[in-house]
Protein backbone atom coordinates (compact mmCIF):
# COMPACT_ATOMS: atom_id res chain seq x y z
CA UNK A 1 0.00 0.00 0.00
CA UNK A 2 1.29 3.37 -0.94
CA UNK A 3 2.05 5.75 1.87
CA UNK A 4 3.19 9.25 0.84
CA UNK A 5 5.72 10.25 3.49
CA UNK A 6 7.42 13.59 3.93
CA UNK A 7 10.06 14.96 6.27
CA UNK A 8 9.13 17.89 8.49
CA UNK A 9 11.50 20.83 7.93
CA UNK A 10 14.00 21.68 10.64
CA UNK A 11 12.53 25.15 10.99
CA UNK A 12 9.48 25.28 13.22
CA UNK A 13 6.29 24.69 11.23
CA UNK A 14 2.98 25.68 12.71
CA UNK A 15 0.65 22.71 13.10
CA UNK A 16 -3.03 23.52 12.76
CA UNK A 17 -6.07 21.55 13.86
CA UNK A 18 -9.12 20.96 11.71
CA UNK A 19 -12.01 20.14 14.05
CA UNK A 20 -14.79 18.11 12.46
CA UNK A 21 -17.87 16.39 13.85
CA UNK A 22 -18.64 12.74 13.20
CA UNK A 23 -21.92 13.95 11.73
CA UNK A 24 -20.05 14.07 8.42
CA UNK A 25 -19.49 10.29 8.28
CA UNK A 26 -21.41 8.50 5.54
CA UNK A 27 -21.55 4.97 4.13
CA UNK A 28 -22.98 3.09 1.19
CA UNK A 29 -23.05 -0.23 3.06
CA UNK A 30 -26.72 -1.30 3.40
CA UNK A 31 -25.87 -3.46 6.44
CA UNK A 32 -24.81 -0.38 8.44
CA UNK A 33 -27.31 1.83 10.26
CA UNK A 34 -26.18 5.38 11.11
CA UNK A 35 -28.12 7.22 13.82
CA UNK A 36 -27.50 10.94 13.70
CA UNK A 37 -27.30 13.12 16.85
CA UNK A 38 -30.42 14.23 18.64
CA UNK A 39 -31.57 15.05 22.18
CA UNK A 40 -30.55 11.77 23.85
CA UNK A 41 -27.17 11.23 22.15
CA UNK A 42 -24.95 14.02 20.78
CA UNK A 43 -22.67 11.69 18.84
CA UNK A 44 -23.11 9.62 15.70
CA UNK A 45 -24.10 6.04 16.53
CA UNK A 46 -23.27 3.13 14.25
CA UNK A 47 -24.99 -0.25 14.44
CA UNK A 48 -25.39 -3.11 11.95
CA UNK A 49 -28.13 -5.51 10.90
CA UNK A 50 -25.60 -8.27 10.25
CA UNK A 51 -22.20 -8.91 11.92
CA UNK A 52 -18.98 -8.50 9.96
CA UNK A 53 -15.35 -7.39 10.14
CA UNK A 54 -15.34 -4.93 7.23
CA UNK A 55 -17.86 -2.22 8.10
CA UNK A 56 -16.62 1.07 6.62
CA UNK A 57 -17.68 4.68 7.10
CA UNK A 58 -16.25 7.66 5.21
CA UNK A 59 -15.51 11.32 5.93
CA UNK A 60 -14.28 13.91 3.43
CA UNK A 61 -11.37 16.04 4.68
CA UNK A 62 -11.48 19.67 3.44
CA UNK A 63 -7.71 20.19 3.46
CA UNK A 64 -5.90 22.14 0.76
CA UNK A 65 -3.36 20.62 -1.62
CA UNK A 66 0.22 20.75 -0.38
CA UNK A 67 -0.70 20.38 3.31
CA UNK A 68 0.99 17.73 5.44
CA UNK A 69 -1.34 15.64 7.62
CA UNK A 70 0.44 14.60 10.82
CA UNK A 71 -2.24 13.16 13.13
CA UNK A 72 -5.79 11.82 13.03
CA UNK A 73 -7.73 11.83 16.31
CA UNK A 74 -11.16 10.21 16.57
CA UNK A 75 -13.19 10.31 19.79
CA UNK A 76 -15.28 7.18 20.18
CA UNK A 77 -17.25 4.97 22.56
CA UNK A 78 -18.26 1.36 22.03
CA UNK A 79 -20.44 -1.25 23.66
CA UNK A 80 -19.68 -4.95 23.51
CA UNK A 81 -16.35 -6.64 24.10
CA UNK A 82 -15.61 -7.88 20.58
CA UNK A 83 -16.94 -5.03 18.42
CA UNK A 84 -14.36 -2.30 17.80
CA UNK A 85 -12.61 0.03 15.36
CA UNK A 86 -9.95 -1.97 13.53
CA UNK A 87 -8.44 0.36 10.90
CA UNK A 88 -7.92 4.06 10.23
CA UNK A 89 -7.16 4.79 6.60
CA UNK A 90 -6.60 7.79 4.33
CA UNK A 91 -7.41 7.51 0.64
CA UNK A 92 -6.82 10.09 -2.08
CA UNK A 93 -8.93 10.17 -5.20
CA UNK A 94 -9.01 12.09 -8.46
CA UNK A 95 -10.53 9.83 -11.10
CA UNK A 96 -13.95 8.38 -10.16
CA UNK A 97 -12.94 4.79 -10.94
CA UNK A 98 -9.79 4.56 -8.81
CA UNK A 99 -8.37 5.60 -5.45
CA UNK A 100 -5.00 5.27 -3.71
CA UNK A 101 -4.38 4.31 -0.09
CA UNK A 102 -1.91 6.83 1.37
CA UNK A 103 -2.15 5.87 5.05
CA UNK A 104 -3.30 2.67 6.73
CA UNK A 105 -3.00 1.83 10.42
CA UNK A 106 -4.39 -1.08 12.38
CA UNK A 107 -5.85 -0.12 15.77
CA UNK A 108 -4.75 -1.97 18.89
CA UNK A 109 -7.33 -4.34 20.35
CA UNK A 110 -6.43 -3.22 23.87
CA UNK A 111 -7.67 0.38 23.60
CA UNK A 112 -10.34 1.40 26.17
CA UNK A 113 -14.00 1.28 25.21
CA UNK A 114 -14.16 5.08 25.55
CA UNK A 115 -11.12 6.96 24.26
CA UNK A 116 -9.61 9.07 21.51
CA UNK A 117 -8.04 6.96 18.78
CA UNK A 118 -4.80 8.60 17.63
CA UNK A 119 -3.22 7.67 14.30
CA UNK A 120 0.06 9.42 13.45
CA UNK A 121 1.03 9.81 9.81
CA UNK A 122 3.10 11.88 7.36
CA UNK A 123 0.90 12.39 4.33
CA UNK A 124 1.08 15.23 1.81
CA UNK A 125 -2.31 16.10 0.31
CA UNK A 126 -2.26 15.99 -3.50
CA UNK A 127 -5.89 15.20 -4.34
CA UNK A 128 -9.27 14.91 -2.62
CA UNK A 129 -8.74 12.98 0.60
CA UNK A 130 -11.14 10.67 2.43
CA UNK A 131 -10.85 9.40 5.99
CA UNK A 132 -12.05 5.80 6.18
CA UNK A 133 -12.80 4.00 9.44
CA UNK A 134 -13.20 0.23 9.47
CA UNK A 135 -15.16 -1.51 12.24
CA UNK A 136 -15.63 -5.09 13.31
CA UNK A 137 -19.09 -5.89 14.68
CA UNK A 138 -19.35 -9.21 16.51
CA UNK A 139 -23.13 -9.00 16.88
CA UNK A 140 -26.06 -6.76 16.03
CA UNK A 141 -26.64 -5.62 19.63
CA UNK A 142 -23.35 -3.72 19.78
CA UNK A 143 -22.93 -0.03 19.01
CA UNK A 144 -19.99 2.26 18.25
CA UNK A 145 -20.51 5.99 18.79
CA UNK A 146 -18.29 8.74 17.39
CA UNK A 147 -17.78 12.30 18.60
CA UNK A 148 -15.21 14.79 17.34
CA UNK A 149 -12.65 14.16 14.60
CA UNK A 150 -9.46 16.23 14.74
CA UNK A 151 -7.03 16.41 11.83
CA UNK A 152 -3.63 17.93 12.65
CA UNK A 153 -1.80 19.30 9.63
CA UNK A 154 0.83 21.76 8.41
CA UNK A 155 -0.60 24.01 5.67
CA UNK A 156 1.43 24.82 2.55
CA UNK A 157 4.04 22.23 3.49
CA UNK A 158 4.76 21.64 -0.19
CA UNK A 159 4.79 24.91 -2.14
CA UNK A 160 2.98 24.97 -5.53
CA UNK A 161 6.24 25.44 -7.47
CA UNK A 162 7.73 22.38 -5.72
CA UNK A 163 4.66 20.35 -6.65
CA UNK A 164 4.94 21.45 -10.29
CA UNK A 165 8.68 20.67 -10.30
CA UNK A 166 7.98 17.19 -8.89
CA UNK A 167 5.21 16.54 -11.44
CA UNK A 168 7.48 17.76 -14.25
CA UNK A 169 10.28 15.43 -13.12
CA UNK A 170 7.92 12.44 -13.00
CA UNK A 171 6.55 13.35 -16.44
CA UNK A 172 10.08 13.62 -17.88
CA UNK A 173 11.05 10.23 -16.44
CA UNK A 174 7.92 8.69 -17.95
CA UNK A 175 8.73 10.19 -21.36
CA UNK A 176 12.28 8.81 -21.18
CA UNK A 177 10.95 5.34 -20.33
CA UNK A 178 8.55 5.43 -23.28
CA UNK A 179 11.32 6.64 -25.62
CA UNK A 180 13.62 3.82 -24.47
CA UNK A 181 10.87 1.27 -24.97
CA UNK A 182 10.07 2.51 -28.48
CA UNK A 183 13.76 2.60 -29.44
CA UNK A 184 14.27 -0.98 -28.22
CA UNK A 185 11.23 -2.23 -30.14
CA UNK A 186 12.32 -0.36 -33.28
CA UNK A 187 15.80 -1.90 -33.06
CA UNK A 188 14.39 -5.39 -32.58
CA UNK A 189 12.04 -4.90 -35.55
CA UNK A 190 14.91 -3.79 -37.81
CA UNK A 191 16.97 -6.83 -36.82
CA UNK A 192 14.01 -9.08 -37.61
CA UNK A 193 13.48 -7.48 -41.04
CA UNK A 194 17.18 -7.73 -41.98
CA UNK A 195 17.36 -11.38 -40.97
CA UNK A 196 14.36 -12.22 -43.12
CA UNK A 197 16.83 -11.99 -46.01
CA UNK A 198 19.70 -14.41 -45.19
CA UNK A 199 22.02 -12.77 -47.69
CA UNK A 200 21.75 -9.49 -45.85
CA UNK A 201 21.36 -10.72 -42.27
CA UNK A 202 23.14 -8.27 -40.04
CA UNK A 203 22.22 -6.36 -36.86
CA UNK A 204 21.26 -2.71 -37.22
Amino acid sequence: MANTRARIPKQSAKVRSLMLHSLGFITGDPSIKVSYPYLFHPGLQVTVNEPGDAKWIYLMLPITRGSLITDIKIAHHRTGIQSRVTLVRLVEQREPVSATVIHDEAIDKAIPSTCVINSTCRVVVNNSTLLKVCMNFANTDDMIEFGSVEICYIPDYMAPHEKKKKDKKVSKEAEEMVATYLFSNHRALNMHLDCSHPSACRPV
